[in-house]
């Protein structure tokens, strides 16, 4: 199959919640038609996202909707628990895959997914929106030209701060709660990612890690930080949680100055336009440089439909989702076991 258009794809819907009426409202008032059917394990909530789409039908239960000739591709847009099977059952039903993130929720499992879509032939992007925008192909080429002299460090926070609850996602452990799996997979990714473009490889992993966090009564954890490093020196501070009061930027630091980034991870969502503030040793004041901005369901799409007939999205490759989820592994670890090296 060759590339296809991102507004070509016939989509198919995997749960009903509110990640998945937003991916549905931006779709469907972007390239209408895309949405052929919604599933959800609770047939009321298929029935009441798909109504908002004209000519979407609901589908109680996944199978089903897997099964129909009409959708190309799926959105998976569960709780991560449920990811790793159903992208499983999505490949093998030939169905192109973006998966909400993380795509799943431990490197062996990660792992398993990808080798199912690859045995298949068949797409899988993780829903990383960050990765598919702009902005951050901008951040790319600043530190490439050498803009800041050799990338040597990274900072970077995702978190917020919300109630304690035990019924909620986020602190139940059978739900895959913990912030480490809910937002400090964007920390690590883009520490990772940074790390990836300073080595040259999508795929790098820090040669150590060590840090410590907080678990909630619930038993899962609600803050944590650590310190990575990998091969060649290059470094990183990250920081997660979901009761935790942080700025969620990132600042990267090279040996002739630093790019600060004020929202790394949905650069003009609230119609700002996105920037990045370059500093230089011995400059006059800080340079800013704007970006554009995308729709952020809608460049996922297009780094999926780009992928299909290659098998991955450059931007962000199943390997590349592997080595972040094997990394959260060892920082859950350090967690348990805080200042550790693992």
């Amino acid at each position: 199959m060759q590339e296809a258009a991102a507004g070509t794809l016939r989509w198919g819907v995997l749960g009903a919640g509110r990640i998945a009426g937003q991916f549905v409202a931006e779709l469907s008032s972007t390239w209408p038609g895309m949405i052929a059917g919604v599933a959800s394990k609770d047939r009321g909530r298929a029935v009441a996202l798909a109504g908002r789409v004209d000519g979407a039908e609901a589908f109680a239960g996944y199978e089903a909707l897997l099964e129909d000739t009409r959708v190309d591709a799926v959105y998976i847009a569960t709780l991560h628990p449920d990811h790793e099977e159903l992208i499983a059952a999505a490949a093998s039903a030939g169905k192109h895959i973006l998966c909400e993130k993380p795509l799943t929720v431990n490197g062996q499992t990660a792992q398993s997914a990808c080798d199912a879509a690859a045995e298949a032939g068949v797409a899988l992007v993780e829903a990383m929106m960050y990765r598919f925008q702009p902005q951050t192909e901008v951040l790319r080429q600043v530190l490439e030209s050498g803009s800041i002299g050799t990338p040597l460090h990274v900072d970077v926070s995702c978190a917020f701060a919300a109630p304690f609850d035990p019924t909620d996602r986020l602190f139940d452990p059978r739900l895959g709660g913990g912030a480490i799996l809910d937002v400090g997979c964007y920390s690590v990714s883009f520490a990772r990612m940074v790390a990836g473009w300073v080595l040259g490889d999508d795929a790098a992993e820090p040669a150590k890690l060590s840090g410590g966090g907080h678990l909630a009564e619930s038993g899962v954890d609600d803050w944590a930080v650590a310190s990575l490093v990998f091969a060649g020196g290059f470094s990183a501070q990250v920081r997660t949680g979901t009761r935790l009061g942080d700025t969620s930027e990132a600042v990267i630091y090279g040996s002739g100055g630093y790019v600060r980034v004020a929202n790394p991870w949905t650069p003009g969502k609230d119609g700002s336009t996105p920037e990045l503030v370059v500093s230089r040793v011995g400059g006059d004041a800080p340079e800013i440089i704007r970006c554009a901005a995308e729709p952020l369901f809608g460049a996922e799409v297009a780094a999926l439909a780009e992928a299909v007939g290659v098998g991955e999205a450059p931007r962000m490759t199943p390997r590349d989702s592997v080595a972040t989820m094997r990394s959260l592994d060892r920082w859950r670890a350090a967690v348990e076991a805080p200042h550790q090296t693992v």
